[in-house]
């Protein structure tokens, strides 16, 4: 029995033993041997320095995870952080006047790290308010506020380590509030982003990374820029017109929309139910009528049908053909015509008091007078009855246009009442109104720097008044007319006011020829009664009246001139006139009366009150009848101090018929 109690216990020793060295084996394996343990911690070393390398002293570097594990730098930038857990860890690195600064570095157990010389950006002011206002799935917007003025950019990208893209501010402006948009942006991915900014004359600095998301496709509720530089000209087809637009960058664009409208505050209305694809900016516009002004707007839509607004309004008129009645109001005033406008025979015009024409310099199409713009009225009609309000103008577009810069207004076989031409200002056209084999109603016209103010031919009973003319080479040409009567109408700085050839019986009356260099009224007619009467003569070198065949009347006239009337040939009825010659460059009258042809027995003219010309040339190659005088009237003028007013101060001869202009009013005042 004791032997066997001897044996048990003998086994139960083995087996202790065997347990002893298999904890010994399990300690050695994990380390420990005995009291030891192997450590599990280690330190980091290294500098900090500014922008400039310069050694940052003070600093004060943290151990993310635990800050009381810290330590100052020395005067050299150098620290020391014991007791770091191995590892990736973070560090902070925290010193007055200097940005809070984060870096990583692996910490190993039982050693010391030596981690790369960490820069800090110096502090002169704070980032605030950093905010994404908006972001779609193509583009994000970030605001931020600093608390001095600054002037910065974004870097961004899809990888924080690596902010590759910028976008910036723009240059040397200095602000607080800041804004800034990220565009060409892929959908739904995220995006980091930090702000580097500066002051004037300081270094940058450099906010905290944050992010953000792109919305999909299908979340975007951002609607695209709106396209830019929409313009509208006319097409290589007449009868249509091309809008065009600058590109729109955003990567999700789908494509545009083009709206019309006839005023520029109306309600647009979409053109094409197809959206025109990116890559085709422009729109050939088919469905429009000549002489009508168009506007138009164009607007982008993304992938997920937003639509953006408008950025600007393109108008334009379209020249052509007028076979409808079109209306021209002020509110779409100016409209600019680059081709001929052609009213035909079912084509009205109907312009509103107050418009302003612009006429381009060249004829788009080349039609007609193929390198100047027209407006012809042929079988049609134009109403232009501005007469109690703001004229109707017509103008060259031109920056100091000289006569002639485009054709002018015509009206050619139009047997049309319903033309109507009432206080309308024409400017810089060859023939400024050009009447031919036409009729109307034309009344206070004011024609300006033109070749020839109005032309006029081939018109039964039609009457032209109140037209100025000023600045043009010729005041009015009429031939072939029948019945014609100029009245109530003045001709400023022309070369000849009035030229007159081959007309069926004609009268002129109440009119002023002021300033003509060479005649105020050359009369060449066919047949018929011609009559002048009641008209002013002024110029200091030129000749009034040069009658070339018939025998018009004339009486009731003033003449201040140096040459007066002249007669090749026939034997006119001048009478009751008064002629003077206090304008004359030669001090005195030249020639009065004068008949070329000079044949036996002398014509008699009279009788009139010519003084200021010397007996000998008060008549020439003609005689005076009886009641003849020669004296020294006296004219308003004198008194008033108005140029033009040649109005009879006291009645002559006397009160039942005196002679000369009679007029109510100052007959011009320039």
């Amino acid at each position: 029995m004791n032997q066997a109690r001897e044996k048990k216990s003998t086994g139960i020793r083995a087996a202790h033993l065997a347990a002893s060295v298999i904890f010994v084996l399990i300690l050695t394996l994990i380390g420990c041997s005995g009291n030891n343990v192997t450590p599990r911690e280690g330190s980091i070393n290294g500098k900090i320095v500014d922008k400039n390398g310069t050694p940052v002293e003070d600093a004060c570097v943290m151990w993310d995870y635990d800050r009381t594990k810290s330590s100052y730098t020395d005067e050299d930038g150098s620290y020391l952080i014991e007791g770091i857990s191995f590892g990736d860890q973070q560090f902070v690195v925290e010193a007055a006047g200097f940005r809070t600064t984060s870096f990583s570095a692996a910490v190993y157990s039982g050693q010391t790290t030596t981690a790369i010389s960490v820069s800090i950006e110096a502090k002169s002011f704070d980032f605030r308010e950093i905010e994404i206002k908006e972001v779609s799935a193509t583009h994000a917007v970030i605001s931020w506020k600093t608390t001095d003025y600054t002037n910065g950019l974004i870097e961004y990208g899809d990888i924080e380590d690596t902010l590759g893209a910028t976008v910036r501010e723009t240059n040397k402006v200095y602000a607080t509030t800041h804004s800034l948009k990220i565009t060409g942006l892929a959908s739904a991915k995220q995006y980091f982003f930090r702000i580097i900014a500066n002051r004037e004359g300081r270094s940058s600095e450099t906010s905290e990374t944050g992010s953000f998301n792109t919305l999909s496709t299908l979340e975007d509720k951002t609607p695209p820029a709106p396209p830019t530089d929409v313009a509208a000209s006319l097409s290589t087809t007449q009868g249509q017109l091309t809008v065009f637009w600058a590109p729109v960058y955003d990567p999700d664009l789908k494509g545009y929309k083009v709206y019309r409208s006839e005023t520029a505050n109306g309600n647009f209305a979409v053109i094409s139910n197809t959206l025109i694809a990116r890559g085709q900016e422009r729109y050939t516009d088919v469905s429009v009528i000549p002489g009508k002004k168009y506007y138009y707007r164009v607007t982008s839509t993304d992938q997920a049908g937003n639509e953006s607004g408008f950025n600007n309004v393109a108008g334009i008129l379209l020249p052509g053909n007028v076979t409808t009645e079109v209306r021209w109001t002020r509110a779409n005033s100016p409209y600019l015509l680059s081709a001929d406008l052609n009213i035909l025979e079912t084509g009205k015009l109907i312009i509103d008091q107050g418009v302003e024409v612009m006429i381009s310099e060249s004829d788009a199409f080349q039609l007609g007078v193929i390198s100047l713009v027209e407006i012809n009225v042929n079988g049609g009609a134009i109403v232009v009855s501005a007469a109690d309000g703001l004229p109707v103008s017509f103008a060259s577009n031109m920056i100091n246009p000289a006569k002639g810069s485009w054709q002018g207004l015509t009206f050619e076989n139009t047997d049309n009442p319903s033309n109507i031409l009432a206080n309308i200002v024409v400017s810089d056209a060859t023939n400024g109104i050009h009447i031919k084999d036409s009729s109307g109603a034309f009344s206070e016209l004011s024609i300006i720097n033109c070749t020839t103010a109005v032309k006029c031919e081939n018109t039964t009973n039609q009457t032209i008044a109140l037209v100025t003319a000023r600045r043009c080479t010729f005041g009015m040409e009429i031939r072939g007319n029948e019945l014609l009567q100029i009245k109530d109408s003045s001709f400023v700085h022309p070369q000849i006011c009035i030229n007159s050839q081959s007309n069926d019986g004609l009268k002129i009356s109440g009119c002023n020829f002021l300033e003509y260099t060479d005649t105020g009224l050359v009369s060449n007619e066919s047949s018929g009664v011609i009559e002048f009467s009641n008209n002013l003569f002024v110029s200091s070198l030129g000749l009034g009246i040069k009658i070339i065949s018939q025998s018009p009347l004339v009486e009731y006239n003033t003449f201040d001139t140096p040459y007066v009337v002249q007669l090749s040939k026939g034997n006119a009825t001048i009478r009751k006139n008064i002629i003077v010659a206090d304008r004359s460059v030669f001090g005195a009258g030249k020639k009065g009366i004068e008949h070329l042809a000079g044949t036996l027995p002398l014509p008699v003219f009279g009788p009139n009150n010519i003084q200021g010309f010397a007996s000998e040339t008060a008549h020439i190659g003609c005689t005076a009848s009886s009641g003849n005088t020669a004296e020294d009237v006296l004219l308003e003028k004198e008194l008033t101090g108005a140029t033009y007013d040649y109005r009879l101060r006291q009645l002559y001869p006397n009160t039942e018929d005196p002679w000369g202009i009679s007029r109510e009013k100052i007959p011009f005042e320039d």
